[in-house]
């Protein structure tokens, strides 16, 4: 079959998803941390994808990062069919725990922007007791409205200020990558959306048991827990996606 390979990168729609494993993936986030140079990594699912072809603002953000790794089980199947032989399955809550586990061991400062305190409090009470030796320099959890030129730039400062590594993003897909392609330039540490993984880490939601993630039906567990909120989003966003992939692997419709 055909691969759609561009920059290491699989093209899935039009969403380019990294073919890279974990070791590779820990390796490159250690090297920029070291640099003190600007990256940012992007955690893909299904409703990004879909988000990226409704939006070509996001399209651009989210194909504009250093690396995009495969968050759901239908990305990474979808790389697999594609042609990818190397591409790891790395869940945003596994990515943040390896992250975690890597600062732990070699003095990385990481920190939190967004979510709400509680979530952020809670993940780092989790993190402190689990990783004896990690360094959480920053944690922020913004307010709920669109800040101003004066605030947003503060919380730059702010985080700057920190000297953090590893900066974790928790604002949710679309809100996350825009606001990481956006402060790229401006901030001196690589950036990571990992949306509502503080949610599961604080304990405040369940995480999927491991069988359901591997069957690709951790997002049903979620709908079960939250059917008002999620189920026309799933249901709308996983029948568009197999729609679409499919007249892309049969030659139906090229996507740009």
């Amino acid at each position: 079959m055909k691969r759609y390979l561009k920059q290491n990168k699989i093209k899935i729609i039009n969403f380019e998803i990294s073919n890279i494993t974990i070791n590779n993936f820990l390796k490159k986030v250690l090297y920029w941390a070291k640099k003190k140079k600007s990256h940012y990594i992007c955690v893909s699912s299904v409703h990004g994808c879909i988000e990226s072809f409704r939006s070509k603002k996001f399209k651009i953000a989210h194909n504009s990062a250093d690396i995009a790794v495969a968050d759901g089980r239908p990305i990474f199947w979808a790389l697999k069919l594609l042609g990818s032989k190397d591409a790891d399955h790395l869940p945003g809550y596994y990515i943040t725990e390896e992250i975690s586990n890597l600062a732990n061991k070699t003095g990385l400062k990481i920190g939190f922007y967004g979510s709400t305190k509680k979530n952020l409090n809670g993940t780092q009470k989790y993190l402190k007791k689990k990783y004896k030796n990690i360094n959480i320099n920053y944690k922020y959890s913004p307010p709920f409205k669109r800040l101003n030129k004066k605030e947003d730039q503060e919380i730059i400062n702010d985080i700057n200020k920190s000297k953090v590594d590893i900066l974790f993003i928790c604002l949710g897909c679309p809100k996350q990558e825009l606001w990481m392609y956006e402060h790229k330039k401006k901030l001196k540490c690589t950036m990571i959306g990992v949306g509502a993984v503080v949610d599961f880490l604080s304990g405040n939601k369940i995480l999927p048991n491991k069988f359901f993630e591997y069957i690709g039906l951790a997002w049903l567990i979620r709908l079960i827990s939250e059917p008002r909120r999620l189920f026309w989003r799933y249901f709308s966003i996983i029948f568009l996606f197999i729609i679409l992939f499919i007249l892309q692997i049969t030659g139906l419709k090229k996507f740009k």
